[in-house]
């Protein structure tokens, strides 16, 4: 996976230390090729969504022997997200092609789409990680120009992410408070236990449903057991009852990903071993547990395949993919521990 994402990211513009990840990766006569992102009209060929994403996954895998190369290419996916931060706080999404041009018009690039919670969420972790200020205060003004009435509550549940860890590195209590009110605003929509991901909308979407995750994560960091307990009875409404579909139906990295990452967070928070354990069978249809019953994460090539479509395993392999593949297996084992892909192998057989 960070051997994909590594050969995705390129130089963006003129300053060959900003990077940004390539939107997606196709097999052209038996080589990985890039192409730009136009289901929309077109996209670019590069965003802020990917590279907040991708910033944080190579943050979490830093360590004291991998600092040089891991933590430059942080740096250089955070300097492209701030690099998209208008002045106002808000973030647009793509840009055009690698000279850095930016789509400043695009539905799925307009400033202040629900990218700029990622791109707060990357820059928050990376002051905490980095130990940078300036980040930081990128961050409180991504934090502040997001609109609190929006009605989309996984927006919410990545904006309590970043604003946890913005008070993790600046203990301000105004950072704490955001905090608190944005769990607040999650568990007002939530209806009969389940948390949803808009305003009555009662249909739940798995892809970037982190609700459960933020709660869990926040009630356990700041010591709020009614944060705690919400996620664990959403998980067990929502979370648990998708492994079947994980299982049997088309899905996406994006869906496996953040039933994995819910699990294990409440998991974690609540030290019930039946939510890791739950965790791991979500991260095993990396390896298997799926409708292909194959492979999604080929650690041969180093990637994550995109999804599962008709039963089938894609052939193409974009940044999303190998970025959530990455979460959702560092979420049930430590990012650095080589047994990552066996733990997830071993649960298929079971």
């Amino acid at each position: 996976m960070i051997r994909h994402l590594t050969w995705l990211t390129r130089p963006v513009g003129a300053d060959q230390t900003v990077l940004s990840p390539a939107v997606y990766a196709e097999r052209v006569d038996g080589r990985w090729c890039t192409r730009a992102a136009a289901d929309q009209g077109f996209e670019g060929v590069a965003c802020v969504d990917d590279a907040a994403r991708a910033a944080i996954v190579f943050l979490s895998v830093m360590n004291p022997r991998t600092a040089a190369t891991h933590g430059a290419v942080a740096r250089g996916l955070l300097s492209f997200v701030a690099s998209m931060q208008a002045p106002d706080g808000r973030f647009l999404n793509f840009i055009r092609d690698w000279d850095g041009r930016r789509n400043d018009d695009g539905p799925t690039s307009i400033l202040g789409g629900p990218w700029s919670a990622r791109a707060a969420h990357a820059l928050a972790v990376g002051s905490l990680i980095l130990g940078d200020a300036e980040l930081a205060d990128r961050a409180r003004d991504g934090l502040c120009a997001l609109d609190p009435n929006d009605e989309n509550f996984d927006v919410h549940a990545v904006s309590a992410l970043a604003a946890l860890a913005l008070w993790q590195f600046t203990g301000a209590s105004d950072d704490r408070l955001r905090c608190h009110e944005l769990c607040e605003t999650i568990l007002g929509g939530r209806h009969d236990g389940a948390l949803l991901d808009s305003a009555g909308n009662l249909e739940v979407h798995l892809w970037g449903h982190l609700q459960e995750a933020a709660l869990a994560q926040v009630g356990s960091v700041l010591d709020v057991p009614l944060y705690v307990d919400a996620a664990r009875q959403s998980a067990d409404i929502l979370l648990v009852p998708a492994l079947a579909r994980l299982a049997t139906a088309d899905t996406q990295s994006f869906e496996a990903s953040c039933v994995t990452v819910g699990l294990a967070a409440v998991g974690r928070a609540t030290g019930r071993s039946q939510y890791t354990q739950a965790a791991n069978c979500a991260a095993a249809w990396f390896l298997g547990r799926n409708s292909a019953r194959a492979p999604v994460y080929d650690p041969r090539v180093g990637c994550v395949y995109d999804g599962i479509d008709e039963q089938r395993v894609s052939a193409n392999a974009g940044a999303e993919a190998s970025i959530e593949g990455a979460n959702a297996l560092f979420a049930i084992t430590r990012p650095d521990r080589a047994s990552v892909t066996g733990i997830a192998r071993r649960l298929i057989h079971r």
